[in-house]
């Protein structure tokens, strides 16, 4: 499975590890705003390389926003009118209301899954991305009779992606 994420800080890089390790994705595709992060995430083999937006997003199979919530307010409909109905979106934001409305009714709407793990450390960028953040912690999926069944089921069977759902 190829995933990517967008934003290679501590949460986007430590799922990377944590997606590679299990066996969830055979390719990770960085997407960040920073240059730098992408150059010390390739060099930490967090991810396997890196691209633009729009190509990252067409060459995944799942994608996973890890970005600010405020940036999440612009990307996750951008996202969302580039998917075909076999991708998969999730964000990793703590913080949804203002998102889920944004998207409430987007055409693409059901290729989403909210998500909110509960994990993290005081740190931030790549070089704080730690393998087995995850382990241990709760994520939650939030409003998931909105999105797809099989994008629903593609998260929860995700031990990196979805635990305690």
């Amino acid at each position: 499975m190829t995933i990517t994420i967008i934003g290679i800080g501590l949460i986007g890089g430590s799922l990377a590890i944590t997606l590679k390790e299990n066996g969830f994705a055979r390719r990770i595709i960085g997407v960040d705003a920073s240059r730098d992060n992408l150059d010390k995430a390739v060099r930490r083999r967090l991810i396997d390389e890196d691209m633009g937006l729009e190509e990252g997003v067409a060459a995944a199979d799942v994608i996973v926003l890890a970005t600010p919530a405020d940036a999440m307010l612009e990307l996750l409909p951008r996202i969302l009118g580039q998917v075909n109905g076999k991708q998969t979106v999730i964000d990793v934001g703590s913080t949804k209301e203002r998102l889920l409305e944004a998207v409430q009714r987007h055409p693409n709407r059901g290729r989403y899954v909210a998500t909110h793990p509960m994990a993290g450390t005081e740190h931030s960028g790549p070089e704080a991305a730690i393998p087995n953040l995850f382990d241990q912690k709760c994520t939650v999926l939030v409003d998931v009779d909105d999105s797809d069944p099989d994008a629903v089921k593609l998260v929860s069977g995700s031990t990196a992606l979805s635990r305690c759902a």
